[in-house]
């Protein structure tokens, strides 16, 4: 287990103080400090933000529970995380030396953020201050146990790591020349932040700040006996009846469950006991000298275990809607509790309205009553059949007023966002709103805004004591680190930061409205560029630079120092010349160049003549050459016509001789069939001739 927490600067008391009157002043204070009303209704709260049943609820009728509480919680703890994490610094330290208070709040912030998990610490924070009324984050530093190294080594490397700081624990002689040692590396403090729950925190009854006049601040932690002796406590004398057994109705209504038993007697006998250690904060005059100090005591009931003087103590509250003079004022969900109870009684009403429109109860003659009649009427199905004799059951008709319930519903809507600021428009969620007039609904947004600028508001100043606490502790405890400032590796110590720091709040107009600011540096910049064409040395080129940086930041373009350069970053403006001499330079300049631009024209135009004459001799020559040459084609082509001519004319008279000859060949070949047609013609005749010849 690590060490106890070192909260802030202090020094030991002496030993052997009478305890007996702190003890008896620390335990007054407790009896005060505890608000059982206040813890009950955070409490309510919890429930109503988890929709629990409100107790009254009947069988049989409607149980719904709507959920007012939530649905203003979440979308203020998104729009007030989105201004602390808008890519700003929420807060910003300011001193004389203005690139030191960026590596500083660059410091702080990388501590806060990336040394531990920021984004939950912020998160929960807020949620429980809209949730419960307030809530408080504890600033603490932690030592971290040193790691153990154990090596072999000769003597002349055992004395050479003696020279450079190495302290060795254990040692043994190997007997071979060499010796196993042991040594402890001491590990740097450790930043931690922690949101308190409300259950183990208490503030005097009559305290109105944490830091200026609060006579009494406790820390309830559940720890075991084991896990005190750790802390180098005496825990033999403890009294065996404080045990640790229950949280409160607090802690179960943020579990929604029961932990007021642990699960075995281990956790009430031996090393595991729990027990309630307080960690007190009480200003008290212990030394006797008429002027009470801050002190820090850890105590288990009745035993003081410990006592210190300390300069400031670790504890930081907020309140989304602070009471005058109070720490613990108003949350957001006070304002929507009785608009969920409401509505959920409307809501409810509505729901059995629809209910026993859809499924009446009836009349019913008690002669109509057959064996199955009653279970056929309490049994309800759409289409079902009622068995019955005689007159038949009659349903009561039940005025459905279910839509003037969810009217009302509206309006209390509209009641709860006027409260909260938290409306339909600014979520995103109301379907009507094209329906608008576009004035109307950016004051109705602009409204909303301004709750929650507002809320972001409360936070950040918290928010800003917080980093102050955090910036402190740096100082003492830190050790040498490298952050990124612009871009840029920048080496610090926060042991030689100055002590006259101030912290300045950017929340509000500035990191919730990038685009609004962003149209501000633009005009500006108009502005400026305007002035310094008429001659006015209002901005200088360090103010133009801001400037720029601004819009570069606003828009997220990146790191300023790869986009542009800073002008005091610039190497020294050489001296401009006498503004006569320049003057003859240039006209004797000037004169030179005609000059020389009249001698280069006279060499121009001879050349362009001399290039003209040549491509005229060039021109002609090529037009003969193609003459020439379009004689020469056009005789061969003629040529050439007419051996094609001779060739078809041969081929053409040929192609006819050879007709001619298959024509007279066919003609041969016809006569020929002809004459022996007629043959066999005469020859069948005479076979078909009886007797001899006719002229015979």
């Amino acid at each position: 287990m690590t060490a106890p927490n070192i909260e802030l600067a202090y020094t030991n008391t002496d030993d052997g103080q009478d305890m007996s009157g702190l003890l008896s002043f620390l335990q007054e204070e407790e009896r005060r400090s505890i608000d059982d009303e206040l813890n009950a209704e955070r409490a309510v709260a919890l429930d109503f933000y988890n929709g629990e049943p409100f107790g009254d609820e009947e069988d049989g009728r409607s149980q719904v529970v709507t959920r007012d509480v939530a649905e203003v919680i979440d979308p203020a703890v998104a729009s007030i995380m989105n201004v602390m994490l808008s890519g700003d610094s929420a807060v910003e330290f300011d001193c004389r030396d203005k690139q030191l208070a960026k590596v500083i709040t660059a410091s702080v912030g990388q501590e806060f953020y990336q040394g531990q998990d920021g984004y939950r610490v912020l998160h929960d924070w807020i949620k429980a201050g809209l949730l419960e009324k307030s809530s408080i984050v504890k600033v603490c530093v932690e030592e971290q146990e040193p790691i153990r190294h154990e090596a072999v080594v000769g003597e002349e490397d055992l004395a050479a790591m003696v020279m450079q700081g190495v302290q060795p624990v254990q040692s043994a002689d190997m007997g071979d020349g060499t010796i196993a040692i042991a040594w402890l590396e001491p590990r740097p403090a450790i930043f931690r932040d922690y949101v308190v729950p409300n259950e183990e925190a208490s503030i005097a009854a009559d305290a109105r700040d944490l830091d200026d006049d609060c006579a009494y601040l406790q820390f309830r932690m559940p720890r075991t006996l084991s896990q005190i002796a750790e802390m180098g406590y005496d825990v033999s004398g403890l009294d065996s009846n404080d045990s640790y057994l229950s949280e409160g109705d607090l802690a179960s209504a943020r579990d929604g469950r029961d932990r007021s038993v642990w699960p075995t007697a281990d956790y009430r006998t031996g090393p595991n006991r729990r027990v309630w250690l307080l960690e007190e904060y009480a200003r008290y005059d212990l030394d006797g000298d008429g002027i009470t100090e801050l002190l820090k005591v850890h105590r288990v009931a009745s035993s003081i275990l410990h006592v210190e003087t300390i300069d400031e103590q670790p504890g930081v509250a907020w309140c989304p809607f602070p009471m005058p003079s109070r720490i613990t004022g108003q949350s957001l969900a006070d304002k929507v509790m009785d608009i969920q109870r409401t509505r959920s009684v409307l809501f409810r009403q509505g729901l059995d309205n629809i209910y026993q429109s859809n499924a009446p109860r009836f009349t019913l003659n008690e002669a109509s009553i057959g064996d199955s009649t009653i279970d056929d009427l309490l049994t309800v199905r759409p289409g079902g059949i009622i068995r019955h004799t005689g007159m038949a059951p009659e349903p009561i008709a039940l005025p459905f007023v279910a839509q003037s319930a969810f009217d009302v519903m509206q309006v209390l809507s509209g009641e709860k966002e006027s409260r909260t600021g938290i409306t339909r428009l600014n979520q995103g969620l109301d379907p009507d709103a094209l329906n608008k007039t576009a004035t109307g609904t950016a004051m109705m947004m602009a409204s909303g805004q301004q709750m929650e600028d507002y809320m972001a508001r409360n936070l950040a100043e918290a928010f800003s004591r917080l980093m102050m606490k955090k910036y402190r502790l740096m100082k003492k405890y830190g050790q040498p680190m490298t952050v990124y400032v612009d871009g840029e590796e920048i080496d610090t110590d926060p042991k030689t930061w100055p002590d006259d720091l101030k912290v300045r709040v950017r929340v509000g107009l500035g990191t919730g409205r990038k685009d609004q600011r962003l149209a501000y540096r633009m005009n500006l910049l108009q502005v400026a560029q305007q002035a310094m064409q008429g001659g006015l040395r209002i901005f200088t080129e360090e103010n133009i630079f801001n400037q720029i940086a601004g819009v570069i930041e606003d828009s997220s373009l990146g790191n300023v120092s790869d986009l542009m350069t800073d002008p005091a970053k610039l190497p020294p403006a050489e001296e401009k010349p006498d503004p006569d001499m320049l003057k003859a330079q240039s006209d004797a300049m000037l004169q030179a160049h005609k000059q020389q631009m009249d001698e280069q024209k006279i060499q121009s135009d001879a050349i362009l003549r001399n290039r003209q004459m040549e491509m005229d001799a060039a021109m002609k020559q090529q037009a003969l050459d193609y003459d020439l040459t379009a004689k020469r084609e056009k005789a061969a082509l003629e040529e050439q016509l007419a051996r094609d001519k001779a060739t078809f004319e041969a081929e053409l008279a040929q192609q006819q001789a050879d007709r001619e000859w298959q024509l007279s060949v066919m003609q041969l070949a016809q006569q020929r069939e002809l004459a022996e047609k007629k043959a066999d013609a005469d020859a069948e005749m005479r076979k078909l001739r009886p007797g001899g010849e006719l002229d015979k």
